[in-house]
């Protein structure tokens, strides 16, 4: 089931989810970004629950966790993350958070309340790739990655949050002859671009970021 995946956003305005993203190094934030649009396609496998909060596991370099809150089956609330090492402290962290939002439920009869303490994730994803090309060249790995680990859904996504921010799709589609709207179908959640599509998508990304590709046949994490 697709879920609705949205940061945490504090009254003074700060996002703990963001400030953690953007001090990442770009191939860790390429490996948080592909868990976050994993968590939007609704898969949890790799997410514990923690008593109020829950916490998703990446089993990558120092074990980084991205830790989450709820609001009924299909919104999902970025919390922050961090590492295993500082997991009881991180985990204090979001429940005082979730602290927070349960309070503004409690101030509002309806959800909106709840979703004016938010934004989306996509933002900060799209707005890092704008301004750092190392993060978009690690987020292009890691869609070639997961289309060779037979991972499409997610890799898709994650092509698309790089158009968006890159080439655009109009640009995009005047270098592949082929429509927008086609083309925004092919990297929708329920796309199915054909080989010859996905190669021209991606030789248009490399040649904007003057990147290669390096894909793992491993299983990214």
């Amino acid at each position: 089931m697709p879920i609705i995946v949205v940061e945490y956003v504090r009254q003074d305005g700060s996002s703990p989810y963001r400030t953690w993203f953007e001090g990442l190094p770009a191939q860790a934030a390429a490996k948080v970004a592909t868990a976050v649009l994993r968590l939007e396609l609704g898969n949890v496998s790799r997410v514990k629950w923690l008593g109020a909060i829950s916490e998703y596991r990446i089993d990558w370099g120092p074990g980084y966790r991205v830790y989450l809150g709820r609001e009924g089956e299909a919104l999902i609330i970025l919390l922050g993350g961090g590492t295993k090492q500082r997991q009881r402290a991180d985990i204090g962290r979001g429940e005082r958070d979730v602290d927070g939002i349960q309070g503004a439920q409690g101030c509002a009869a309806e959800r909106q309340e709840v979703m004016a303490l938010t934004r989306d994730f996509k933002e900060t994803i799209v707005e890092r790739l704008r301004r750092e090309p190392e993060f978009a060249k690690a987020l292009l790995d890691e869609a070639a990655t997961l289309f060779l680990n037979r991972e499409p859904h997610t890799a898709r996504l994650i092509l698309r949050d790089l158009v968006n921010a890159t080439v655009g799709f109009e640009r995009l589609a005047a270098e592949t002859a082929k429509p927008a709207k086609s083309l925004h179908r092919m990297l929708s959640k329920k796309g199915n671009p054909t080989m010859d599509n996905l190669a021209a998508i991606l030789r248009v990304l490399r040649k904007k970021l003057r990147v290669d590709i390096q894909a793992r046949s491993v299983k990214a994490a």
